[in-house]
């Protein structure tokens, strides 16, 4: 008898059999998705966190270049790509007269600064049609003192940090994709820069719903909440909050027009606005309770109607924002050599009115700041996060009844809502297609009240979660900031994009942003000067191209153009979006997603090492001397580059085996009659990036054949 034949068949069909159950077992990252709705690019999910108040130099200027003198150590990979940033002659021979200084992280005087001045008209002429040297004369703060008690000094507005201070983006810039030619689409402060991100229009001011006389400018007082547009109308040009917010309590405008949310809408997808202090101190129910209004329908809107409640009084240190109160120290997350924040420096409202655009819109508004149900431990309930992003109110005979959150949030539902799918109790599909997150005051970056240690913790924070979740291979994340502060920026390249000759424009002269002649401005609409200054935009996603500087010109409105491309939405009529460049010079979609999370520490921005977890298999577990054993590893997170070693006890079985995507798998017949304890070994190619880990020992018993 010919006991070959057998042999091989037996062999033959152990390791077919070994094949096929290592399809099965090599399952991670290969689970179904749900389906969602059709994009024009393999982007699902995008969301956008909205900073404050930071130029490109003041973040950038230096990049890739870090002093390293003090902070946390900065060295950019070999082949970092230049940024349109500051020169040797604008470091050392400004035409400002005074020359950029470098922020030493570790002086509280300089992590704390002065707030600059960032007014519509004040930053045109700080431009000077395009020469940007009047920026300590006309935008620089001179008077004052900083929360440290530090006076203000007008040359500070110059100043910059590097990447031994923002090292978070700076690490962000690393790895994916950022602009250096991205401006705001107008002048002016967080007003307009919030109305151009979710519609690119500052005009059309709802003029019938107005609180508490909106400035308007003249020729002596140019700065003003209002600008005329020339055709009877007026354009949001500074601060004044949103009409429809029982949070506002000083002068407040509505908008008419569309914004990127009701296009949303429409189109019957999710989105939501996502903001620190949202959640009120105190209820409308409650409000309505303290002030004789019980029963008050939630379609009933009344301006001011809790501004004299004084329920600040209930909320230590909190200044009277109707029933939005929550507080917290100004530098709250500072750690050493910083002294942290416990009340020293001030204290900030976590709730800032003028910084939540869809509440100037009535079809978008959750005036009451009505909230997702909680639990008895003020937890957001599973079934209510499951609602996040498709809530839109109901109407009545055409009129908004704000009845439902409609899509306005707090900061913590989002936390909850991204905890809930990475931790599989909720789906990933209940991650809305377009969200927006704007950090509680304390930690949103703006100069005085924030800073950019405290704006690192928000943001690394919210991307660390995202990256965790089995959405990542479908999102990508905006970072970009609604105005400059006006933080000196030398670029000057956008030129006049949309002109304005009104008696608050400057840019090019006395009433003059441009020339009439030239174009015509948005919808015939004066008081939209643009573009303006420079900001940081970074595009941090799998899709995202790495350690890679774009150069297309962008706004604001780009943002809103994206999400209309990529879901098939159309344009707004009037904004920015019908002239605005393209994000995709940021994106590479021609190749497979880098899935590999980049985990930064909240603290100090450093690339963290992902903690990895290998497990083993063995197939099969009862083998036969010479017919080969199939040794299956699983490294998790996907992505985790490096190499497996499997071992029998304290001995190598072959060479390791390289692994990236997909499991390690050896095929091996040296494993000998006996019981034998293997082990897979990881050991990553970037220790920075991702930690080793050894699986758990998997016994194997050898039996001989014959």
């Amino acid at each position: 008898m010919n006991s070959a034949l057998p042999r091989r068949r037996a062999v033959a069909g152990a390791v077919a059999m070994a094949l096929g159950l290592a399809v099965v077992i090599a399952g991670p990252g290969a689970g179904l998705s749900v389906a969602a709705p059709k994009t024009a690019t393999p982007i699902k999910h995008l969301v956008v966190i909205f900073g404050e108040n930071v130029s490109f130099d003041h973040y950038f200027g230096t990049y890739p270049n870090a002093t390293n003198t003090s902070g946390q150590h900065f060295t950019a990979a070999p082949g970092t790509p230049a940024v349109n940033g500051l020169s040797p002659a604008l470091l050392t021979a400004n035409p400002n007269g005074v020359n950029p200084r470098r922020y030493d992280p570790t002086n509280i005087n300089d992590v704390l600064t002065c707030d600059q001045n960032h007014n519509y008209s004040d930053e045109q002429r700080a431009f000077n049609g395009g020469a940007m040297d009047k920026f300590v004369s006309t935008v620089g703060t001179g008077t004052g003192n900083s929360p440290t008690g530090s006076p203000c000094k007008a040359g500070d507005v110059m100043n910059y940090y590097d990447g031994n201070t923002v090292t978070g983006l700076w690490n962000y810039a690393q790895h994916y994709a950022m602009s250096d030619n991205s401006f705001g689409t107008t002048f002016g402060p967080s007003s307009p820069g919030a109305l151009n991100l979710v519609s690119g229009d500052t005009g059309g001011v709802d003029m019938t719903h107005t609180a508490n006389s909106p400035s308007i400018a003249t020729a002596a007082k140019p700065n003003a909440d209002l600008t005329p547009d020339g055709n009877g109308g007026y354009s949001v040009t500074s601060d004044p909050q949103p009409y429809w917010d029982d949070c506002s309590t000083r002068d407040a405008v509505a908008m008419s027009g569309q914004n990127i949310g009701d296009k949303l809408n429409t189109a019957g997808l999710s989105w939501g606005f996502f903001q620190g202090g949202y959640r009120p101190t105190t209820s409308y129910t409650d409000a309505l309770a303290a002030t004789g209004h019980s029963g008050q329908n939630t379609a009933t809107f009344i301006p001011d109607e809790f501004k004299t409640g004084g329920f600040q009084n209930s909320v230590p240190h909190s200044s009277n924002q109707g029933i939005c109160n929550a507080v917290h120290p100004i530098g709250a997350g500072l750690s050493s050599p910083l002294t942290p924040g416990s009340g020293q420096y001030g204290y900030k409202d976590d709730y800032i009115p003028h910084h939540q655009p869809f509440n100037y819109y009535a079809s978008t508004a959750n005036p009451h700041h009505l909230t997702l149900p909680t639990d008895t431990n003020g937890t957001v309930t599973p079934g209510a996060l499951k609602t996040i992003g498709t809530d839109t109110q109901h109407y009545v005979n055409g009129a908004p009844t704000f009845d439902t959150p409609n899509h306005q949030y707090d900061t913590s539902d989002f936390d909850q809502l991204v905890a809930g799918i990475g931790h599989g109790d909720l789906p990933p599909s209940a991650l809305p297609a377009v969200s927006f997150l704007k950090a509680p005051g304390y930690q949103d970056g703006h100069a005085f009240y924030s800073n950019p240690l405290d704006e690192q913790r928000f943001v690394a924070s919210k991307i660390n979660a995202l990256m965790k979740t089995p959405d990542w291979a479908s999102t990508a994340v905006v970072v970009n900031y609604d105005d400059s502060d006006g933080w000196y920026d030398h670029a000057y390249d956008s030129g006049v994009t949309n002109p304005s000759q009104t008696v608050a424009d400057a840019l090019t002269g006395p009433g003059q942003c441009g020339t009439a002649t030239t174009t015509t401005p948005l919808a015939g609409q004066q008081g939209r000067c643009g573009y303006g200054p420079r900001m940081p935009m970074l595009v941090i996603s799998p899709w995202a191209k790495a350690n890679s500087v774009d150069h297309t010109l962008t706004d604001l409105s780009s943002i809103t153009r994206f999400v209309e491309d990529n879901w098939g939405l159309g344009r707004i009529s009037g904004s920015f979006d019908n002239i605005a460049g393209s994000l995709t010079g940021l994106f590479d979609f021609t190749r497979p997603p880098n899935t590999r999370p980049v985990l930064l520490d909240p603290t100090t921005g450093q690339v963290q090492a992902v903690s990895t977890t290998t497990t083993l298999q063995a197939v099969p577990s009862l083998a036969f001397q010479s017919i080969p054993v199939i040794l299956i590893a699983n490294v998790s997170p996907l992505g985790a580059a490096g190499t497996v070693q499997f071992k029998d006890g304290t001995n190598n079985l072959g060479d390791p085996v390289q692994v990236t995507f997909g499991p390690a798998i050896l095929v091996t017949s040296a494993l000998t009659a006996g019981t034998h304890t293997l082990t897979a070994e990881f050991t990553p190619t970037n220790p920075t990036a991702s930690a080793p880990s050894t699986s758990p020992p998997s016994t194997v018993t050898v039996r001989t054949l014959f």
